[in-house]
């Protein structure tokens, strides 16, 4: 099964996030910080990381997994903020606020790309 780790500071989107990708049929795992996370992937490895955290490089932090990043608060930013995530490590961009469809899309969208060789 498909392991997707969260990384969401606001409780109800990361229980709305977990309800989405649980009912797709993902094994999720949800925290809070990146800190968390970064315990965690080390413990049991991930194979898509879904992040609105843009700091840090992603390839170094997350080795092996995929990242969808979905940063907040772009209006009128969007291909700027998506061109900088893409530097960091992320393999796509979904801008907050999106719809459960849209989400999903993108979760397999980028479980299908290439992982990075870090």
């Amino acid at each position: 099964m498909t392991r997707i780790l969260v990384i969401e500071a606001e409780d109800r989107a990361r229980h709305a996030l977990r309800t989405i990708l649980e009912g797709a049929g993902y094994d999720v795992e949800c925290v809070a910080d990146r800190s968390t996370a970064g315990q965690s992937h080390a413990a049991h490895s991930a194979d898509l990381v879904v992040t609105g955290d843009m700091d840090g490089m992603m390839r170094v932090d997350f080795p092996g997994a995929r990242v969808l990043a979905v940063p907040g608060g772009l209006a009128g930013r969007e291909m700027d903020v998506a061109d900088r995530v893409r530097a960091l490590g992320a393999a796509h961009v979904l801008p907050k606020p999106f719809r459960r469809d849209d989400l999903l899309a993108a979760v397999q969208a980028t479980l299908t790309m290439d992982r990075h060789p870090f």
